[in-house]
């Protein structure tokens, strides 16, 4: 094979620019990637491929450089090189995250605050690393822009309307975007925040957690309560659904802000309800006074209890003219309020239901969205129990009485 002195020409001086180019650091390579000369540029990529963590590290800076071509460039070796350092150390991620270093292990404190620092969440976090790198490494690499990324990554799911989308990731990518979704610089937009609530909520990635080893389960349940306990990604009422679903106690907290605005327009008594029976089996005796405040306030006012233990105790209202028709009617609106808020409170307090005169009972401990049915057989019934409520609660003043705020633990008053 003959070569033209112009052919040995170019070959001598690509060899002569790839020595050079391996003496030179990191950060002169990226701004080679904008040189004039094809060879010059073709050999910094290659070199910089070399450079594991610096060439990563330069890159990204590079990928925000004004100079579309030496930003094109970096962009494309971010994306092969953070693969590539990830598989490297992968292991050193999986065996000690605090010793890997940020650009291997991102957002790893953060992530441990939830989850706890276990071999599942370890095992997981790796998982959600490999899955979605680009993704994860952009918290550190583009810490001012990653939360667009992230937006992005939302969209790019929200085009595949047509199809369940859980269906195209998988479980880790799930958390990732949860993960994300959750960390404290995230603004995310409402249609990101539906995007995340939608994946966590598809049954395919329930089987999932549910199938998973117990350990494993209990990551995911930490992610997912979470996002049940954080008030700006949804609706209390779509978080309480999340919580009955997986059975999270974290539900309390949605079913409280349920309450709280329970006369809000465009609450329904359905949801109210469920924010009741909700309350019944997973709340503490914290919730009562919540509860409480949903008792007919024209037949009951519940006493504000004083430090002193007194009570300054209401007389019942007097029977009313009203026809039978309307009593019923009134019965009937109750219901579904007043008195399933009763019955929640007499179950959270370990009372017999049947003792109030409740002719029909029922708390379901089993459903993942647990009902509360009751009703008296009439309406004296009702005010008899409202009465019978508030002389337990007299009886048992210091059991309802919140800690003293500067109480010490361990220390007896």
């Amino acid at each position: 094979m003959e070569w033209s002195r112009t052919g040995i020409l170019c070959l001598f001086a690509l060899l002569t620019c790839q020595v050079a180019v391996g003496e030179e650091s990191a950060s002169v390579l990226v701004q080679q990637l904008g040189h004039p000369s094809f060879q010059v540029r073709v050999a910094a990529e290659q070199e910089l491929l070399t450079r594991g963590m610096d060439g990563l590290r330069a890159a990204g800076l590079g990928a925000k450089s004004n100079d579309p071509e030496i930003r094109r460039r970096s962009q494309r070796l971010v994306s092969v090189l953070q693969k590539l350092a990830f598989i490297e150390q992968q292991e050193r991620v999986r065996n000690d995250p605090w010793m890997a270093g940020e650009e291997l292990a991102p957002a790893w404190e953060f992530y441990q605050s939830i989850a706890s620092d276990s071999p599942a969440a370890r095992n997981l976090y790796v998982k959600m690393i490999e899955q979605e790198s680009e993704l994860m490494t952009s918290v550190v690499l583009r810490p001012k822009e990653w939360t667009l990324d992230f937006e992005r990554r939302c969209a790019d799911l929200r085009t595949f309307v047509d199809r369940r989308i859980s269906r195209d990731l998988n479980t880790a990518s799930i958390m990732t975007l949860l993960f994300l979704a959750l960390h404290p610089d995230n603004r995310m937009s409402p249609l990101s925040s539906g995007t995340v609530g939608s994946l966590i909520s598809d049954t395919e990635f329930y089987s999932t957690v549910m199938r998973a080893p117990v350990d494993e389960r209990e990551v995911y349940v930490a992610f997912l309560s979470q996002w049940v306990e954080s008030s700006g990604h949804s609706s209390p009422a779509s978080r309480l659904q999340l919580a009955s679903k997986f059975q999270l106690k974290a539900g309390v907290a949605p079913a409280l802000e349920i309450l709280s605005n329970y006369k809000s327009v465009g609450l329904s008594r359905t949801q109210l309800q469920n924010a009741i029976g909700f309350l019944a089996v997973y709340g503490s005796i914290d919730v009562v006074p919540e509860l409480e405040k949903l008792l007919d306030p024209e037949r009951y006012q519940t006493p504000t209890l004083e430090t002193d233990g007194s009570f300054s105790i209401p007389e019942p209202r007097p029977e009313s003219l009203r026809s039978k028709s309307e009593q019923t009617a009134e019965a009937q609106q109750t219901l579904l309020v007043n008195d399933t808020a009763l019955l929640a409170i007499l179950r959270i307090t370990k009372q017999d239901p049947s003792k109030y005169g409740f002719a029909n009972m029922r708390i379901d401990n089993q459903q993942r969205a647990p009902i509360v049915n009751a009703s008296f057989a009439t309406d004296g019934a009702r005010r008899l129990a409202l009465s019978q409520w508030l002389a337990w609660r007299i009886e048992h003043a210091r059991q309802l009485l919140p800690p003293p705020s500067d109480a010490s633990e361990g220390v007896e008053t």
